[in-house]
């Protein structure tokens, strides 16, 4: 059974971006879905999903609409959607999302912060009511 398993089908079909054997240090840019299966350090900015495989290794920011990892990524994360971290992933990172799924198994240091997603338009959160005195 693979570490992806408890995902649905489009990650099964998904062909890396980045294979086992390849190694990348820049800033990845791109829309839709993408796997990395290799190293990568520096940045991923993406309109979309990414999957760290189990042999992936990321070290840098990354930016992204949903993320999954089954390997290992050490940085600075910030997903719009979600991030599910699977039993095999480690995880040395700051997290900021609005949905965080931790497998059973998965190791996560860092520093997490959980809020609802923005509504769609919002220019940013909204004003704190006064205190009383």
């Amino acid at each position: 059974m693979s570490a992806v398993s408890p995902l649905d089908n489009r990650w099964s079909t998904l062909a890396p971006a980045l294979d086992a054997q390849a190694e990348f240090t820049g800033v990845l840019t791109y829309r839709g879905s993408v796997r990395i299966d290799g190293r990568l350090e520096g940045e991923v900015r993406a309109t979309g999903s990414l999957l760290v495989g189990e042999a992936g290794w990321i070290r840098g920011r990354v930016e992204v609409d949903e993320l999954v990892v089954a390997g290992t990524l050490e940085g600075e994360i910030e997903a719009r959607g979600r991030v599910e971290l699977l039993p095999s992933a480690r995880v040395r990172a700051n997290v900021r999302t609005p949905r965080l799924v931790l497998a059973e198994g998965c190791v996560l240091n860092g520093r997490c912060e959980t809020r609802p997603a923005a509504p769609a338009g919002a220019a940013g959160p909204a004003p704190r009511a006064p205190r009383a005195s």
